[in-house]
């Protein structure tokens, strides 16, 4: 982008400024650490999101996020990719433990909630594993998922050994995590990059051939093949082409 293309910043108004109180490690540890922009506006929302409530259950809807069109405008061009860079900022920011990622069933919904990782957050998000959901705005039926994720999602997965996700390659990441356990996936993307074929056809067709034939093979978990043994996928431009090596 050139300096003719930048939008402009009128300045800050006169009179009486608003603030939000943010930790210092934002900067002194946060900000050395993010290399994502999506992210990096991701966490700055969620801290004013956060700073808006009251009490000691403070949390960030997914879906809300998704539809503040203010927040989405400086996350790309088009709807999708405004999306799909949101969803990354907010599973990346959860991934590195600025946020914790919960799942809960809202009916026969299910909704992604961010709590903020300090000792009040931590907190709330204990209480509702344990069914106490006093202090909500929104009623809810159950907390699906409230383990922080171990391992890194999909999309930082893709990130970290690929490259940059589209929101074509999104949505195939997202499909992905529906048809296959999370092991799976994390143990494919290792065996790509083993095997030093980076790509995310290469790493699907690792996932198809487990999920056709059994995922502990000798062929799949890299030991010496034997006769009769399933072969693992090599790159071809050709799906579902599998070559015995």
């Amino acid at each position: 982008m050139t300096d003719d293309a930048l939008k402009g910043f009128p300045g800050f108004h006169a009179g009486k400024t608003r603030y939000i109180r943010v930790p210092v490690e934002i900067f002194s540890e946060i900000l050395p650490l993010v290399d994502d922009l999506a992210e990096l506006k991701t966490i700055l929302y969620a801290f004013w999101q956060l700073y808006q409530g009251s009490g000691d259950v403070r949390y960030v809807r997914l879906n809300d996020a998704l539809a503040d069109l203010i927040f989405l405008a400086g996350m790309g061009e088009a709807p999708a990719e405004q999306a799909a860079a949101a969803r990354r900022g907010f599973a990346r920011a959860a991934q590195r433990g600025v946020l914790i990622e919960i799942t809960v069933k809202r009916g026969e919904k299910e909704e992604l909630w961010y709590f903020l990782n300090s000792p009040k957050g931590r907190a709330a998000v204990k209480r509702l594993r344990q069914g106490d959901f006093q202090g909500l705005i929104h009623d809810i039926d159950d907390v699906i998922v409230g383990l922080e994720k171990e391992r890194p999602n999909i999309f930082l997965l893709y990130e970290q050994n690929i490259g940059m996700v589209t929101p074509m390659i999104a949505e195939k990441l997202r499909q992905a995590e529906r048809d296959y356990p999370e092991g799976w996936i994390y143990d494919a993307f290792s065996l790509a990059v083993e095997r030093n074929s980076r790509t995310w056809a290469y790493i699907h067709r690792i996932l198809q051939n487990w999920a056709q034939y059994g995922k502990d093979t000798p062929a799949q978990t890299g030991r010496p093949a034997r006769s009769g043994d399933i072969p693992h996928p090599q790159e071809t431009d050709e799906p579902g082409l599998f070559i015995h090596e």
